[in-house]
């Protein structure tokens, strides 16, 4: 289980220009860079209005305050989602760039830059898992929902994935392995990413602790209780209007509540449209190792997929403005104060 980010997508050109591959590749780099010149542009494009949208939604969650557990993790949603897109804008944009004057390749660069890219990506997707399983709750312990999910819980367990995110991400780090080349085009050394030097073992035990496990169980629990707020959905209303001792209070509590709960559903099921590519892929890696960017025949291929998925996840990094617009007018308001200057 390789994620590598929107490079090129071959094995690595300066490391293995001097290996010959045993068989054909089923992707040949010519037919790559054909069709990652279509694809390219587009993530540059999203990733552009990503950190753009992100960055609005940080100011206007900060301005909003933090009284509420929600607007917590928004917040962080938010910075994590500008983290992400932003480092996918850096790994687009370099692989763009003629390398061949530097003294390292660009390609090893993004390569690098890739888990940056990954670890605030599976950050988010934590956050979105809070956010699912806080709203969930509140539909099965409307009453105990409140003692569980605090301020405090939900700052303390954001802060521990993050803490966990470095701690099983730092290994992948420590097992990439560097070497110096001479290029063919200039002459002069370079410093490539040797994927023949690389720690295999550590590396893969780092995805799979990093990446794979914590982005299927995201994944499958956002999933299971997006289904289930959707269920449920009409029947809490209902329920949380035959308990309350006044029924204009319930009307207006309900409106409140149908308004962020459509908004956490629109935003899990953004989450799992742009997931769903990172998911197949793990989930054939695991059963298909053979599929990975090192393998002579399938890496080009390898490489075309991740960079699909990080169109994806990209996008659904993008977006979420939209759905803060329309879950209330409170989050409206405040964006006007802030850039249209309007009193309240």
């Amino acid at each position: 289980m390789e994620p590598t980010g929107a490079t090129k997508g071959q094995t690595n050109r300066s490391a293995t220009d001097d290996m010959i591959p045993l068989t054909s590749p089923l992707m040949s780099w010519d037919e790559f860079l054909l069709i990652n010149s279509y694809i390219t542009p587009f993530t540059i494009f999203l990733c552009a209005i990503g950190v753009s949208s992100n960055m609005v939604n940080i100011l206007v969650f900060y301005k909003m305050g933090f009284s509420s557990s929600s607007n917590i993790s928004l917040f962080c949603l938010a910075i994590a989602d500008a983290c992400t897109v932003a480092a996918a804008f850096l790994i687009a944009c370099w692989d763009t760039f003629d390398d061949d004057h530097l003294p390292m390749s660009l390609q090893d660069v993004a390569l690098t830059i890739s888990t940056v890219y990954y670890f605030f990506s599976f950050m988010g997707s934590w956050i979105t898992t809070v956010i699912n399983v806080e709203r969930s709750c509140c539909i099965v312990f409307p009453i105990k929902v409140k003692l569980i999910f605090t301020r405090r819980n939900i700052f303390f367990f954001i802060l521990g994935m993050f803490i966990y995110q470095i701690a099983a991400s730092l290994p992948r780090c420590f097992a990439i392995g560097l070497s110096t080349t001479t290029s063919p085009l200039t002459n002069r050394t370079v410093v490539i990413f040797d994927l023949m030097k690389y720690n295999a073992g550590m590396y893969f035990v780092s995805m799979l602790v990093s990446f794979s496990i914590p982005g299927l169980i995201c994944f499958v629990v956002v999933l299971v209780g997006t289904i289930f707020l959707i269920s449920n959905f009409k029947q809490s209303r209902q329920l949380r209007k035959s308990m309350s001792g006044s029924e204009g209070i319930s009307d207006r509590m309900s409106v409140k509540d149908a308004r962020l709960v459509r908004s956490i559903i629109f935003i899990c099921v953004i989450f799992i449209a742009g997931s769903t590519p990172n998911v197949i892929l793990y989930v054939v890696q695991t059963f298909y190792p053979t599929l990975n960017i090192s393998d002579p025949y399938l890496g080009n291929l390898t490489y075309l997929f991740y960079i699909v998925s990080t169109t994806f996840q990209a996008a659904a990094s993008s977006v979420n403005i939209f759905v803060y617009f329309g879950m209330g007018s409170k989050f409206k308001q405040t964006f006007k104060q802030i850039f249209f200057c309007q009193s309240k």
